[in-house]
């Protein structure tokens, strides 16, 4: 019979009673997950990651063009051909949805309705292929008042999974709104508060009234916007900006919020609103929807990463990929013959 294998310090508790084989394995496996904490690629079996033969990424770390967000915890009760929302208008016209807020009488706030309903539109645009310019705009006198003050009085009577639940869904709204494959643009023909600064920031193009104010005050009322955050740091010109909105609670008139970051243009009324929304129509008709799609992920899968080799792959073969599609080949074929392509020639009508 064999003798059994010398044991490690039997005063040691971590290891009383493991031989030492099995105390080597330990080692080895804590050293492997230290160094993989500090960034670096260990190596491993596969059935635990990557390793300097398969060097895909750092282990227990995940680049954001990797990362996959779980949708919506309820499924779509709907699409636009059996559209049930009344508090969320959704039309789709020659390539272009148009997503009104239709409670101006409750200051177009955002309750649980309104995001069922947000959530619903967004879920059926994920999958509008014809569509290519999502315009959001709002009735009444205020764009949105952002989170309904009424569920705000009820969440101190909700459990803590309840309101978790709430944000969980507008921040997930956010997230996909900004991920969208088509071009969003918002449309503010009043004062944009709370939330509804961050759904404006979501959006890859804001065009505002000059009469229009934007305020984040909910610091003034002992809430964190931590929804919104991301989204309205990313669009801020600088970051000061952001604490003088956030932190602060300063009011920023249209003019302000342009220079902020927050608002791309500002116009003098309702019909400079529109026309400008057309205008961009007119632009965005000129763009391969295919080209913008992909463009938009590569922008925020990049945003704020440091250049390393895993994103210079990521992007090469971004490239490469669109290269050989269909409308990288039709707009050279339009260069080569003086011709305009296909995408080019559909006109883009809200």
């Amino acid at each position: 019979m064999d003798n059994p294998q010398p044991m490690l310090d039997p005063d040691d508790p971590a290891f009383r009673g493991k031989t030492w084989e099995a105390v080597e394995k330990a080692l080895n496996e804590r050293d492997s997950y230290m160094v993989a904490l500090s960034g670096y690629d260990v190596e491993c079996s596969e059935d635990r990651g990557p390793s300097f033969a398969s060097p895909s990424r750092p282990l227990f770390s995940t680049f954001p063009w990797e990362e996959e967000i779980e949708s919506f915890a309820r499924p779509a009760s709907c699409t636009q051909k059996d559209w049930k929302h009344s508090c969320l208008r959704y039309t789709i016209g020659r390539q272009c949805a148009t997503l009104q807020f239709a409670e101006g009488a409750n200051s177009n706030s955002f309750n649980a309705a309104m995001l069922d309903a947000l959530q619903d539109a967004i879920m059926d645009l994920q999958e509008q292929r014809e569509v290519r310019v999502v315009i959001i705009k709002s009735e009444g006198k205020l764009f949105s008042n952002g989170v309904d003050p009424k569920h705000l009085m009820a969440e101190s009577t909700m459990t803590d999974q309840e309101v978790t639940t709430f944000h969980m869904q507008f921040a997930k709204i956010l997230y996909f709104l900004q991920r969208l494959p088509q071009f969003t643009v918002a449309l503010v023909q009043g004062t944009a508060m709370g939330a509804a600064v961050g759904l404006l920031s979501a959006c890859d193009y804001v065009v505002s009234v000059k009469g229009a104010f934007f305020v984040m005050s909910e610091a003034k009322l002992g809430l964190v916007p931590s929804t919104s955050i991301p989204y309205i740091v990313r669009r801020c010109t600088y970051i000061k900006n952001a604490y003088s909105l956030i932190l602060a609670g300063t009011s920023l008139p249209a003019e302000t919020a342009k220079d902020y970051g927050i608002v791309d243009v500002v116009v003098d009324d309702l019909e400079a609103l529109e026309e400008e929304s057309k205008a961009l129509c007119d632009r965005m008709s000129l763009c391969a929807p295919g080209a913008v799609a992909a463009t938009k992920e590569v922008v925020m899968n990049t945003v704020g990463v440091p250049p390393s080799s895993f994103m210079l792959n990521y992007v090469a073969s971004i490239v490469a990929e669109v290269r050989k599609g269909p409308e990288a080949r039709a707009g050279v074929h339009a260069i080569q013959t003086k011709t305009r392509p296909a995408w080019a020639e559909a006109a883009i009508i809200p």
